[in-house]
């Protein structure tokens, strides 16, 4: 009888979920406080998200992680696991101790590039440490040609509706008004000078990890001016980076 009550339990709590999260307009459960945030709605984080803030004040910095921007390797160097993809107005709002007291940075990716690694992640169905949400799988399932995924990008009707390995990492490091809000951005191609401006890095060993097997060749020229259109919001961050040739 306790089996079946836990299942008939468990069977409740994903149709709520699921009915939660049709409501809200979202298809990633984890976007439901990112949605209320929009809305302005002041609902309570669970024991997780308060612990994984616990993990950010004992780190002394805010990282900020962008997906297929190096930020598994980094958010294990820094926090001993892997962190939710969090905007940083998600801190603004329900962390503003850490936004006011630690310093906050995100790595920046070239968005040709990212969204290549993107496509290479989703058609692997994930990488090596980390897979492609299961709410995800099927409606990624036919799109097995770059074309086809930026036609999806393109149509999406909703930041919400995209995996976010697809959406533009502005999207993570800005306010509400569409201004930075993180202090540093780092050019990924030089993660390994970050140290030398965040203090909470020094002495750690930053491993490559969630690489994907390769599929992407070459790009048409049609299909990278139509991914620079898609990001070129991200391409306005490039001012911001912080300079670090000068480090050694």
């Amino acid at each position: 009888m306790s089996s079946v009550l836990h299942h008939v339990r468990n069977h409740l709590q994903e149709t709520r979920k699921r009915t939660l999260q049709q409501l809200c307009g979202v298809t990633l459960h984890s976007d439901l406080q990112e949605r209320y945030m929009d809305w302005r709605l002041p609902v309570p984080l669970s024991k997780q998200r308060l612990e994984r803030l616990d993990l950010i004040r004992k780190a002394g910095a805010l990282f900020i992680h962008v997906p297929k921007n190096a930020g598994t390797a980094l958010s294990h160097s820094l926090y001993g696991c892997t962190m939710r993809h969090e905007s940083i107005r998600y801190y603004q709002t329900h962390a503003p101790d850490i936004i006011s007291t630690l310093p906050s940075f995100a790595l920046w990716r070239d968005p040709v590039e990212r969204f290549l690694s993107a496509y290479d992640f989703i058609r692997n169905g994930g990488g090596s440490h980390v897979t492609l949400h299961p709410s995800f799988v099927a409606r990624y399932a036919d799109l097995t040609t770059l074309d086809l995924m930026i036609e999806y990008v393109e149509s999406a009707s909703s930041i919400y509706k995209l995996d976010h390995v697809l959406r533009p990492q502005n999207w993570y490091v800005t306010d509400r008004n569409g201004d930075l809000a993180v202090q540093m951005m780092f050019d990924i191609k030089h993660i390994n000078r970050v140290s030398c401006f965040v203090p909470a890095l020094a002495g750690c060993e930053i491993k490559k990890i969630n690489t994907t097997q390769r599929f992407t060749m070459a790009l048409t020229p049609s299909q990278d001016e139509k991914i620079r259109d898609l990001y070129r919001a991200d391409y306005a961050l490039q001012r911001h980076l912080k300079c670090t040739q000068m480090v050694s």
